[in-house]
């Protein structure tokens, strides 16, 4: 049986983290170890994730998984877990998060929105390289659709 943890990263944890986070193109801008959690199986670090505050709102992102441990339900749980830990921080907040891979946070409750922060606005445009038509912002709607 897989064992699986999920928890705050540790200083031994970001070596793991900055690799995955280059090899997956993900938003490293002034990451430390501190500003993430990640996710466990029989002890070996398989998915990382981050929540940004941004004031008014939470984004989660660089958010990733080992590309041998997805579809195993991994990443929903990380996700899962990052929202429950914003509540815990801030339960009225709203929580946002950006993706080309719509259906995997859709698992977890996000819905696509066409309206959302300027700030998230100002990420796509500094933050990714692919093209805007192929990025979805996405926000957490309590129980899904």
């Amino acid at each position: 049986m897989e064992k699986i943890e999920i928890h705050k990263a540790k200083e031994k944890d970001w070596p793991y983290i900055q690799e995955k986070i280059k090899k997956y193109m993900l938003d490293g801008t002034d990451a430390s170890y501190e500003q993430f959690s990640v996710a466990k199986l029989n002890g070996k670090t398989v998915a990382f994730g981050k929540i940004f505050d941004r004031g008014d709102f939470f984004e989660i992102g660089t958010l990733g998984v080992d590309y041998y441990h997805r579809k195993k339900g991994l990443g929903v749980k990380l996700l899962k877990y990052l929202i429950e830990e914003t509540k815990k921080i801030d339960p009225k907040k709203e929580i946002y998060g950006v993706t080309h891979v719509p259906w995997f946070p859709a698992k977890a409750g996000f819905v696509e929105v066409l309206e959302y922060p300027k700030a998230i606005d100002d990420k796509i445009k500094e933050v990714f390289s692919i093209d805007r038509s192929k990025i979805t912002v996405m926000k957490y709607k309590e129980g899904g659709e």
